[in-house]
């Protein structure tokens, strides 16, 4: 029989036995450990009991990031089963949207706190990011670096962390879907917490889950439409006085398509499980033009109504979905009606320059911008939509932290709750057979110094540009990054001091190459890369990152190169009388690729104006879609006469004409400026012309002698002639570097 010590067994006492069939020893804690040390652990991971998911995806990317720093191995267990000593805790404190969380670090004792589930996530890549060093600057494995250490010590060492805005989303754009799996778990990695798209990793990961799209609207798949058309034709727009299959707007003022929207809409709700939503109507179309629906002259005010009317009776069956509004087309010029039942309006902000500094009174183009989105703050609290990355139609390497710091500190001085910029993405082309691009042709590598600035910044605008440049470097290029970091900075000043004006979207970078990068600035920059490349000798991945920017580079030292060879130089003569464009030779168009209907055009001055003659052969002039009459309300899937025009002071004004003689007029992306053009439409067999007179009054400029501007003149086709489009001096939307210089005589 054993004989018991008392004094060890006294009431308190933590001592314990090896098992003798009665008692089970229980170990004593371990003393504090480096959190690991030559490839080996003592540390648990502990998850609250019935953990959600995201906790449990935090605590897996906790364990598999710390192995492949360190080989180490960590555990996870419940926090009933954890160890008294030598935790990592993850907590999870309340379930808000505020996205605050919290790292704190001890001998012996790890705590990573949030405010939600996701927010733990957000705390565990903190702690990765600020106490282990590890980085994910793009998407996907290439972008990630990782230290490789053999002992991290664990000291006392506490920060808290909490974004200005509410929400922060890089939407991805440009893929069927809307989804990439790589870019999506990407996301929380730099703390964007909206912009999820596939279903599998919005209950794993526990972003903000949202509802939206163009979904204000009738199917854009043809055959869903046309059963609906023959069913419903009374929901479709009317267009040009008849319901048209093509107007998939809709009526607003027809029951029937509001009960239809509203089901489809409550069924997106509840599919998503989204806790907000905000739609809009379907993009680029003709709205309805029938006498209900345009009874209020306020196009603006229309579609606000319409969309208070939906909020309420989706919410009649969801009660709790937080709403949302985009100012968007027609509907982003403000409204004479205040903006009810949202939690913010999210503002399109495509009429900006994205050279210039916001608040600068030296841009006027930013100076409008930002008056009519100020303006717009008094109708409701404020998100803003922004298109840094779509500049471009080619993809180009964009030294954008500089206009990234600059608005992320504007919007927050404005109180936005949300940021957000579309973010194309096509890294999936980078592995197809079908359709391959090189690193340099895939945007999300060749501006991914920018993209990660832009997530940085929404999550601290407080973080200076420079030192995220210079953090970058340091772990992307090795022994080159100071020569890497002069490469970039140069670009950041010649792009910051640029002395044009560029907007959104899809310029052609010549336009602007020649006068971003002269030949001194390019010979600096070319030097950079070489003396990074040289210093970096013997490192592999610093290499082939920075070659891939000397191929980046590459892109836009061609762009310079066209430019600087300039264009066709067309003199423009002085002409007067009726008979002006009989004393005028034909300019004959030609599409780019594909086959194009026989097009061309004649042009003068007078002392007033600039007269422009276009005809065109129609193939099968009966179905001629004229389009409208009426001044700024043309559907862009007919036919037009679209011009570019540049009159010398580096402002892009452009026209839409259609067959029938309605025009579209803007002036740096802004619709409501009128220039007063005049048309006179006419058909004769089968051609159909447009006689143009554009005033220079209305230009705001009346040209000298030897004075130089530019101009693009295209004929797009209907979508379903099976014709491409045409222009003169060749079709290049935007491409001033293409256009005509046109020479007064």
């Amino acid at each position: 029989m054993f004989r018991i010590n008392a004094e060890r067994m006294a009431p308190g006492s933590k001592a314990s036995f090896e098992d003798i069939g009665i008692f089970k020893i229980k170990p004593p804690p371990q003393p504090p450990r480096p959190l690991f040390e030559n490839g080996g652990s003592c540390w648990t991971i502990a998850v609250p009991d019935n953990a959600p998911k995201p906790v449990l995806y935090a605590a897996s990317e906790l364990a598999d990031t710390v192995h492949r720093i360190s080989d180490a191995e960590l555990k996870t267990v419940s926090a009933k089963d954890a160890p008294e000593t030598n935790v990592i805790w993850l907590k999870q404190d309340g379930d808000s949207l505020a996205d605050s969380f919290s790292v704190d670090t001890a001998p012996g004792r790890i705590e990573l706190k949030g405010s939600s589930p996701r927010a733990v996530l957000f705390a565990v890549y903190a702690f990765l990011r600020d106490r282990l060093g590890a980085r994910w600057y793009w998407p996907g494995k290439s972008g990630e670096f990782l230290p490789k250490l053999s002992v991290w010590n664990v000291e006392k060492w506490h920060k808290e962390y909490k974004p200005f805005f509410g929400y922060r989303e890089m939407s991805i754009c440009g893929i069927p879907g809307h989804r990439h799996e790589d870019t999506e778990r990407w996301f929380p990695k730099v703390f964007l917490n909206c912009g999820l798209n596939t279903p599998k990793l919005r209950d794993e990961i526990g972003l903000v889950v949202r509802a939206h799209g163009h979904s204000v609207s009738l199917p854009e798949n043809m055959k869903q439409r046309e059963v609906l058309f023959k069913a419903h034709p009374e929901w479709f727009s009317m267009i040009n006085g008849k319901r048209d299959i093509k107007g998939i707007a809709g009526c607003w003022s027809n029951e029937g398509y509001f009960n239809y929207v509203v089901d489809k809409l409550c069924t997106d709700i509840a599919q998503k499980n989204a806790s907000i939503a905000y739609y809009c109507t379907a993009d680029i179309i003709s709205r309805c033009e029938c006498e209900q629906c345009t009874r209020n002259p306020d196009k603006s005010a229309r579609w606000w109504n319409y969309y208070a009317r939906i909020i309420k009776s989706v919410r009649e069956r969801i009660p709790n979905v937080r709403f949302a509004g985009l100012a968007y087309q027609e509907y982003r010029s403000i409204p004479g009606i205040p903006v009810a039942d949202v939690d913010f309006v999210e503002y399109c902000h495509y009429n900006r320059c994205y050279f210039h500094p916001l608040d600068s009174d030296a841009c006027e183009m930013n100076v409008n911008s930002m008056r009519e989105f100020r303006k717009w703050g008094e109708k409701a609290p404020l998100s803003f939509y922004g298109y840094e990355f779509d500049v471009f139609k080619q993809p180009m390497y964009l030294p954008l932290w500089n206009v990234f710091a600059d608005e992320m500190k504007v919007y927050r001085k404005m109180g936005l709750k949300r940021v957000k910029t579309e973010y194309p993405v096509n890294m999936h082309r980078l592995a197809s057979k079908k359709d391959p691009l090189p690193k340099s042709g895939i945007l999300q590598y060749a501006s991914r110094l920018s993209a990660y600035a832009w997530a940085t910044l929404a999550f601290d605008p407080d973080i200076a540009p420079g030192s995220i440049v210079d953090d970058f470097c340091r772990n992307v290029y090795g022994k080159g990054s100071r020569h890497m970091v002069r490469y970039h900075k140069l670009w950041a000043d010649a792009w910051g001091t640029s002395p044009k004006h560029m907007t959104y979207f899809f310029n052609a970078p010549r336009n602007f190459a020649d006068k971003l990068m002269p030949k001194e600035l390019e010979k600096r920059m070319g030097e950079c890369l070489v003396l990074a490349a040289k210093a970096a000798k013997g490192d592999g991945r610093a290499l082939s990152e920075i070659a891939l920017d000397a191929e980046c580079f590459k892109a836009w030292t061609v762009a310079a190169e066209e430019a600087r060879k300039g264009g066709m130089v067309h003199n423009l003569d002085f002409r007067s009388g009726d008979d002006a464009f009989n004393t005028i030779g034909w300019l004959e168009s030609r599409a780019r690729i594909g086959k194009s209907q026989p097009t061309r055009f004649k042009l003068y001055r007078t002392g007033k104006a600039l007269r422009i003659l276009a005809e065109c052969t129609e193939a099968d002039i009966a179905k001629l879609d004229c389009g409208t009459p009426k001044n700024d309300a043309h559907n862009w899937e007919s036919p037009t006469i679209e011009m570019f025009l540049d009159i010398g002071d580096g402002s892009s004004i452009q026209f839409a004409i259609t067959p029938a003689g309605g025009v579209w007029d803007a002036k740096n992306g802004k619709v409501d400026w009128n220039a007063g053009v005049k048309v006179s439409p006419s058909i004769t067999g089968n051609l159909w012309q447009l006689d143009i007179t554009i005033p220079f009054d209305g230009l705001g400029r009346i040209p000298e002698k030897g004075d130089r501007w530019k101009l693009m003149i295209i004929r797009n086709a209907d979508k379903l002639s099976g014709f491409k489009s045409c222009g003169w001096p060749i079709n290049a939307h935007r491409d001033y570097s293409s256009a005509a210089t046109l020479v007064f005589k």
